[in-house]
């Protein structure tokens, strides 16, 4: 059991290199590559009935039928481990909540089953093997488990997703029925990427695959609209699952950007007027915090609290916009433009329905400032980039007649010697041109700003870079003992760079996020923080009516040792439950 997974250090240069290509390639090809279509054409779906494996509307017969939701597992050992003790418990006691909770008799994960990339052995090694040791720990099994791919499934072009969810066939003429895989005790159902489920008491549940650019293939959207004309009842109630939060994402500012288009025509083919159906409940992952959006009746949940790193909440706002469709559950009126109003929802106690609060949220950003902490590849690498640099300098210096620390300790005050190292960067074009280089490459970074404020942001993380840098060659070659050796001080340059660098980035972060809301995702991917893990355990009453218990976990236990230790958890609620009707 020894060299189980740790979070991922998203900023190691290796895996930034490796991460960068697949990005690339997925995003270049992905569209030209999309193997939905050939699956769906390769897996039919008879068109007069739904798969029996996918209807569950006879098991609740004499009570409540229960579902699990999480989403963005399969990182690190210890939250995916914690999250997935908590699934597979056959009796779950709630802080908070004067009832114990029985295990949902399907699991749906939400997307992003494995970070960074997917591959067979990473997805054996970062979640079939926690769930698989939780379900032995305690002795569940028997459920079923289905799953929609997010952005990291599909940077391979989904195929060790499909061979993992999607194993089970149906029997036809060229051969024998297959049952699916096992995962942590629970049989994977779907043969797609997508599926319906029939729920009991009227319900059903959607689960969507967006691809890498929400975009949604014609073979799926023309088999949910089977699904709503054909095979749901008049007025059923719906339970949408889909790849990401799009009414947190889409800037109102700029509709053009993000792919809220799309997530809308899914909407729009579970809002046929002739057959009523309802849409209560849309959940997803993607972002890795739980957040609980309302609009028009309708709540909109992300819970992508299964075991990634943790994402900030306190950049989150109500949204709010004019758009040429109506909002789910209303009909077509005047022909528009409607308005869309997404609201971060408020639980029966009057607070905010986030977690972590916004408060702890921000509070944990300042960890940013400790950058070449929490990423010490990093740091190490540009410490050996920034003594490379210093090296050029010195050679500079030796054209000149003297040595490195000769132009930097020069004159009697500290802005002489910064002089002197801008002499040196102006003495051969090379110095210059890694400068501009690094210089693009923090505009390239400020992505998340519109086009002009991203050219003033990175040049203006690049002039902080460079200010840092310069004071701080400037101040060893004059202050400190043994400086007037040019490999000590070339040394001691690459190495107080890689942190004074390191430093002005986790600021930058820092400041963009608490300020402004920007670079949410590369600030607390940079602190990969294992605590404040969720997931939502759901309750279809004999009533119809539907409860969610969104379930938090603050604090998540180390137990990445050889032997299983299984310390205690505490799971408590984050709001209390949630009722539709």
């Amino acid at each position: 059991m020894a060299g189980r997974a740790r979070m991922t250090g998203w900023y190691d240069p290796p895996r930034l290199v490796s991460i960068a290509l697949r990005v690339a390639v997925s995003t270049v090809f992905g569209e030209f590559a999309d193997r939905r279509e050939a699956v769906a054409a390769a897996r039919a779906i008879d068109p007069a009935a739904l798969d029996p494996a996918c209807d569950y509307r006879g098991e609740a017969a004499a009570g409540a039928f229960w579902l699990d939701f999480v989403a963005d597992t399969g990182d690190g050992w210890n939250s995916t481990y914690a999250i997935a003790r908590l699934l597979a418990a056959p009796s779950l006691a709630v802080a908070g909540l004067g009832e114990a909770l029985p295990p949902g008799r399907v699991l749906i994960m939400g997307g992003d089953q494995v970070y960074p990339t997917p591959s067979r052995d990473l997805y054996r090694e970062k979640l079939v093997a926690p769930f698989d040791a939780a379900a032995r720990q305690a002795g569940a099994g028997g459920g079923h488990l289905y799953a929609i791919p997010g952005n990291h499934d599909w940077y391979d072009g989904l195929s060790a997703f499909l061979g993992l969810f999607c194993a089970r066939r149906a029997a036809t003429a060229f051969g024998a029925a297959r049952r699916g895989r096992l995962i942590g005790g629970r049989e994977t159902r779907q043969t797609r990427s997508y599926f319906a489920l029939a729920l009991p008491h009227g319900w059903w549940l959607w689960g969507i695959d967006v691809q890498l650019a929400g975009y949604i293939d014609q073979p799926q959207v023309d088999f949910f609209s089977h699904v709503a004309r054909q095979w749901m009842a008049p007025g059923s109630r719906l339970i949408l699952c889909t790849g990401q939060p799009d009414w947190a994402y889409v800037d109102p500012a700029d509709l053009s950007r993000g792919s809220f288009r799309n997530f809308d025509y899914i909407e729009s083919i579970a809002r046929l007027a002739h057959r009523r159906h309802r849409l209560c409940l849309v959940l997803t992952g993607d972002s890795h915090h739980y957040a609980r959006y309302t609009e028009a009746g309708v709540n909109y949940v992300t819970a992508g609290g299964g075991g990634a790193f943790l994402h900030p909440t306190h950049q989150l706002a109500d949204k709010s916009f004019a758009w040429p469709y109506p909002p789910p559950n209303q009909d077509p009126g005047h022909g528009g433009p409607y308005r869309r109003e997404f609201a971060i929802a408020a639980g029966a106690d009057g607070r905010a329905a986030l977690f972590p609060p916004r408060r702890t949220s921000r509070r944990l950003a300042w960890r940013n400032l400790l950058f070449w902490y929490f990423n010490p590849a990093y740091a190490a690498t540009l410490a050996f980039l920034y003594a490379v640099f210093a090296w050029l300098l010195h050679g500079n210096a030796r054209i000149a007649g003297a040595d490195l620390p000769a132009f930097l300790a020069r004159g009697d005050s500290f802005w002489s010697g910064v002089a002197g190292y801008v002499s040196l960067v102006a003495a051969t074009p090379w110095p210059a041109i890694l400068i501009l280089a690094a210089a693009g490459g923090y505009v390239y970074f400020a992505d998340f700003y519109p086009a002009r404020k991203r050219l003033f942001a990175g040049l203006l993380h690049a002039l902080a870079q460079g200010c840092g840098i310069l004071g701080a060659s400037v101040a060893l070659a004059r202050y400190l003992p043994g400086a007037e050796h040019s490999w000590l001080l070339i040394l001691a340059i690459g190495l107080c760079s890689g942190i004074v660098a390191s430093t002005v980035m986790g600021a930058y972060l820092l400041f963009c996020l608490n300020l402004f809301g920007r670079h949410w995702n590369e600030a607390f991917s940079a602190l990969r923080i294992e605590g404040f893990k969720n997931f939502l355990r759901l309750r279809i009453a004999p009533d119809g009516s539907l409860t969610v218990f969104p379930i938090g976990l603050t604090a998540v236990p180390r137990d990445d040792g050889g032997t299983l230790r299984n310390p205690p958890l505490r799971p408590h609620l984050i709001e209390p439950p949630l009722r539709l009707s």
